[in-house]
């Protein structure tokens, strides 16, 4: 199968998501194009691939611009193309963040008008290594809304689940 890959990343977890991701398809035989949202793709011609996928985090509450703006350019080949949306957010990673997690799905959703036909919920990473003071503090008391002290970094993602999603995804 022939697969396209659009990521958007922000911190480096997507991006690291996506590499893993074709990675495993491509070990499992399939040929994965994988792409930076926020790259032009002039020359891309979605309809030439067997399935895409798109893999974006969000940042306060919504998905890479970037990503949006892909999917709305290319929203009428994505419909004729199964597609699986990879959405990485931390509030998959704690208890009940579930609905949270497809909140952002739809808003994205909306706002695009493009809808996945699959969608994998992807717990994503806290990189307080790399944030300053202020943003520790906006992590901590907003995106963590008191769910738990994190001192340090830390990575969410469940790669067996990944698997799993994207197998699920490629057998359709």
């Amino acid at each position: 199968m022939n697969i396209l890959l659009v990521y958007g990343s922000t911190e480096g977890q997507t991006k690291k998501i996506a590499e893993f991701c074709a990675a495993h398809l491509g070990a499992a035989g399939h040929t994965v194009d994988i792409r930076d949202s926020r790259r032009r793709m002039v020359d891309l011609d979605v309809s030439a691939f067997d399935a895409v996928i798109l893999a974006g985090s969000v940042h306060q509450k919504t998905h890479q611009e970037s990503l949006a703006h892909f999917a709305i350019a290319h929203r009428k080949d994505l419909k004729n193309i199964p597609t699986l949306l990879i959405s990485v957010s931390l509030a998959i990673a704690f208890e009940n963040g579930d609905q949270e997690a497809r909140q952002y799905v739809a808003g994205f959703v909306d706002y695009t008008g493009f809808t996945p036909g699959s969608v994998a919920l992807v717990a994503g990473a806290l990189k307080f290594d790399q944030y300053d003071y202020y943003m520790n503090q906006i992590v901590e008391h907003v995106v963590l809304e008191n769910r738990g002290t994190i001192g340090g970094d830390r990575e969410f993602t469940d790669w067996d689940q990944l698997k799993r999603e994207l197998d699920a995804f490629v057998a359709m």
